[in-house]
């Protein structure tokens, strides 16, 4: 159950998992005035495999991409961190000092890290970790003092059980996961293999963790590649595709009632990808998520290999409409996260 996002070259890069944009309204070039708008901070990467950190319409800093993009912003300090590899493979965990532009390198090895959250305080990391030579991975916090990773979920001892996505919430200092079976998945990958059919989904867990406890919360049997939850801890939302990959839709999950239903499907303007990030607002009132535009551009890289420019929607809960919220057509957007 390998969450895959192209991102504009190269071909695709596998990610078991997320997530984060740039910021471009109708009048790109102004700031934001509106209140209610959400603070994003965004990834993009253009033809030329540069990569740009933005919040809203603020370029924070560029580096060329070696590796999927994962970031998170300290808005109180002014600290941007985030992730790249060098080319013998070496995973760094980078620390940029906006106003100064210092650089420190926190962690710098051969675990993998991705989908990076900042803790309230500003004291921890959390971001989904990979050891050397395994292949799951783990819900895992990096302390920035004393530059020491702690395994959350599961635990090292377990090689099966894999975190394909989280979302942590600040406010309650927990972190809703999306997870499955290793050994499921390639199991049914290989019955379907050796069939020459399209295999059945695996069993996707959807449980509420802290650094001390995990408690799940609901199986469901369907390709899901992510999921978040509501500033009220009401309401879980998540991505799911059919086997063929031909239909993408945001499912909403009631956790009193332990149902869910299809909230977001293809529309007139716009068609979902697989993997559209759906992040609730603030008040709760609005979800955004990636989809690409009705009449979207193509972008080509110098390879030939082409991705269509990706735009930011808002679905408001309470009207069921759906807006443009932003896009940029000079790169694609990794993935973005919803700041406040």
């Amino acid at each position: 159950m390998k969450k895959i996002i192209t991102i504009i070259v190269a071909a695709a890069i596998v990610l078991a998992a997320g997530i984060f944009a740039i910021i471009h309204f109708s009048a790109p070039e102004k700031e934001q005035t509106q209140s209610d708008r959400p603070d994003l901070l965004v990834s993009m990467t253009d033809q030329k495999l540069m990569t740009s950190y933005y919040k809203n319409n603020k370029v924070l800093h560029k580096e060329k991409m070696t590796d999927y993009p994962a970031s998170a912003l300290d808005r109180k300090h002014n600290i941007l961190y985030y992730t790249n590899t060098d080319e013998s493979g070496v995973k760094r965990l980078i620390k940029l000092e906006l106003k100064t532009g210092k650089k420190t390198t926190l962690y710098s090895g051969k675990e993998y890290v991705d989908e990076l959250s900042l803790s309230k305080d500003g004291s921890k990391l959390f971001m989904r970790y990979n050891q050397p030579e395994e292949r799951n991975f783990h819900l895992a916090s990096f302390d920035l003092k004393t530059k020491s990773f702690t395994v959350i979920y599961p635990k090292l001892s377990d090689k099966d059980e894999t975190v394909s996505f989280y979302q942590y919430d600040q406010n309650s200092g927990k972190s809703v996961l999306l997870h499955y079976s290793e050994s499921e998945d390639y199991k049914k990958t290989d019955e379907a293999n050796s069939k020459g059919i399209d295999p059945e989904p695996t069993n996707m867990r959807i449980s509420l963790a802290d650094e001390k406890h995990e408690k799940e919360i609901k199986t469901i049997a369907k390709f899901i590649n992510d999921i978040a939850i509501s500033p009220d801890g009401k309401t879980i939302v998540f991505t799911s595709t059919d086997a063929e990959g031909e239909k993408t839709a945001i499912y909403e999950l009631d956790l009193e009632t332990k149902k869910y239903q299809s909230i977001i499907a293809d529309g007139r303007d716009f068609t979902l990808i697989d993997s559209a990030e759906p992040q609730f607002s603030k008040d709760g009132k609005t979800i955004y998520f990636l989809a690409e535009a009705k009449g979207a551009k193509i972008l080509k890289d110098d390879a030939g290999n082409e991705a269509n420019v990706r735009t930011i929607f808002a679905y408001d809960r309470d009207t069921k409409k759906v807006s443009k919220e932003w896009e940029q057509s000079n790169g694609i957007i990794n993935g973005f996260t919803v700041l406040n």
